[in-house]
């Protein structure tokens, strides 16, 4: 540190411009963020400085994509977007027709077991409940076959 005459003591003259500069950018931030609940403006309030030093930076601003942090089920996910498939289609066991002896519905898990249950044909309010095993012979679970095939986890 420098001392003037006066005994006023000075940052190195370099700092403080850059910190007058980012002094202005945070107060802009600040001013221009619009009313918010009480959770989103404390985000706002802690990541404000952080967006703020982003945009003036400008271009220089790295911005990581979705593609970059992805992992496990997330990349599966976005690669069979990129495809134009759903990769959780949960509704997948509406297109597909009922379980017969010969042709059961087949059932993966990465467990030896899993639990099923079938509505009846008669009554959408009653399901009947069964346990499918895996290396067992197809199990009649309402008026539906099922049969259990063991895959590797995620």
């Amino acid at each position: 540190r420098v001392s003037t005459t006066s005994g006023d003591a000075l940052a190195p003259p370099g700092r403080t411009e850059m910190m007058r500069r980012a002094a202005q950018v945070m107060c802009r931030a600040a001013m221009a963020r619009p009313a918010a609940a009480p959770m989103d403006s404390m985000h706002r309030t802690v990541a404000a400085p952080i967006y703020a030093a982003r945009r003036a930076m400008g271009d220089k601003a790295p911005v990581s994509t979705d593609w970059e942090h992805a992992t496990g089920l997330e990349l599966k996910e976005l690669q069979a977007a990129a495809e134009g498939k759903d990769f959780f289609d949960h509704y997948d066991f509406l297109k597909q027709p009922n379980g017969t002896k010969e042709s059961p519905v087949v059932v993966t898990s990465s467990m030896p077991y899993r639990v099923v249950g079938a509505t009846d044909p008669d009554d959408d309010t009653i399901v009947h409940w069964g346990r499918v095993e895996a290396g067992k012979p197809p199990v009649k679970i309402g008026s539906e076959w099922f049969v259990h095939k063991a895959e590797e986890p995620h």
